[in-house]
């Protein structure tokens, strides 16, 4: 209303590009809120009862869901490796590893010094006399040790089998330690060949063959049997 003499009001326009209050309290579209703000209860309700209900349940609450931080895959799968990792080696088989060790370190040091024979003169001599000595009663050899160009081949050939070997020691141990029964198998494979050298025995392969010997026994024994076959049914279980 407006009395006499007076225009009437008209309504506030509002500007271009600015929209009115929607609800009281309510700060304008393109208002950045007061610090604090919080909407009014009635504009909380309101938002609540247009909100679905989520139709997914948490990923956690999945069969199988580990975490993809985990690195371990869900299901029966990951319950055998987990099983797997989780077979600690006996103190049989740890000790058999050793002993495999040492007989690769022994096979190492065969090959170093069938370097000092072939590179130096006075070792391949000594090596010379040394088997003369000990293989007089062979004609064969007495002809073999006169030709230096056939002695060179042998001492070669060698070498490459010692330094071969040791590397077959070491790597059949670290399988072993990780229960792979088909190393332990190739391992007893290897020790029933390595018989063979005590044909010509010296102090050195005596106890070379020895330890792998010993080392067999016990990987087919009790309790390391046992973690062999617990392996072996571990990743069976993997595989399916």
């Amino acid at each position: 209303m407006s009395t006499p003499g007076e225009k009437p009001q008209e309504p506030a326009q509002p500007v271009p590009g600015s929209y009115g209050e929607i609800a009281p309290g309510v700060p304008r579209y393109g208002q950045y809120a007061p610090a604090g703000w919080e909407p009014p209860q009635d504009v909380k309700d309101a938002q609540a009862a247009n909100t679905p209900p989520s139709a997914l349940a948490p990923a956690a609450a999945y069969p199988g869901f580990q975490g993809a931080a985990s690195g371990v895959p869900g299901g029966p799968a990951g319950a055998a490796h987990a099983s797997l990792d989780q077979l600690a080696a006996p103190k049989q088989v740890s000790l058999a590893v050793r002993l495999i060790k040492l007989a690769g370190i022994m096979q190492a040091v065969s090959a170093l010094a069938l370097i000092f024979v072939m590179f130096v003169p006075a070792g391949k001599a000594i090596m010379v006399e040394a088997l003369n000595t000990a293989m007089a009663d062979n004609p064969a050899f007495t002809e073999l040790s006169a030709d230096p160009a056939l002695i060179n081949t042998v001492v070669y050939m060698a070498f490459v089998l010692s330094v071969a070997f040791a590397v077959v020691y070491f790597w059949l141990a670290a399988k072993i330690r990780r229960g792979a029964n088909w190393a332990r198998t190739t391992a007893l494979v290897l020790a029933c060949v390595s018989l063979l050298a005590l044909l010509q025995a010296s102090p050195l392969s005596i106890l070379q063959v020895g330890l792998g010997v010993v080392a067999v026994i016990i990987l087919f024994r009790s309790p390391a049997k046992e973690f062999f076959l617990a392996h072996k049914a571990a990743k069976s279980s993997i595989k399916r």
